[in-house]
């Protein structure tokens, strides 16, 4: 982006103008955005920037201030990305998820009888569904089919089950 120096003489009328009508207006949402991430100031500097380089563009009933926001918040976007883009990622950042393999998880230690025993303890609609699923290994939109409900229903029954079977079976909280 060329500085203000390099500008030529009605450009910096236009950006003056600008600036004098929008400054105020600009400064409070650069600062809204930024929050501390970046300076301010920049992003106000190179909004007017790009404003004044695509004024000729415009139509002449544009909302200028309208058009300077979502400039300016796409140029904040960008200084966002361009810095996720670069951060470097150091082993102590990078979050492992799975248990060590020496310890199995606790769900490992069950039988299926101890399973089973439990599910029959669930009300008749979350047991039905989670046998469909767990046990026969049916999809939620065969299971759907065989309960007369919507797949979605299916999904929340498995899910309650599933939540209510782990305090059944010993497992930890979520």
């Amino acid at each position: 982006m060329p500085s203000v120096e390099a500008i030529d003489d009605p450009a910096r009328r236009r950006l003056e103008a600008l600036a004098r009508e929008h400054a105020a207006f600009l400064r409070g949402l650069a600062r809204k955005l930024c929050r501390g991430t970046f300076d301010p100031e920049d992003l106000v500097q190179d909004t007017l920037m790009k404003a004044v380089a695509n004024f000729d563009r415009l139509p002449a009933d544009v909302n200028h201030a309208a058009w300077m926001a979502r400039v300016m918040q796409n140029l904040f976007i960008d200084r966002l990305r361009q810095r996720a883009s670069q951060r470097p990622i150091s082993i102590d950042d990078v979050v492992v998820a799975t248990p060590p393999p020496d310890e199995p998880a606790w769900w490992e230690r069950l039988a299926r009888e101890d399973v089973a025993a439990a599910v029959a303890k669930l009300p008749p609609e979350l047991s039905r569904a989670f046998a469909l699923f767990a046990f026969e290994g049916r999809s939620y939109k065969e299971i759907a089919a065989a309960l007369d409900v919507p797949v979605a229903t299916v999904g929340t029954r498995v899910l309650r089950a599933r939540r209510r079977l782990r305090g059944l079976l010993g497992g930890p909280d979520e």
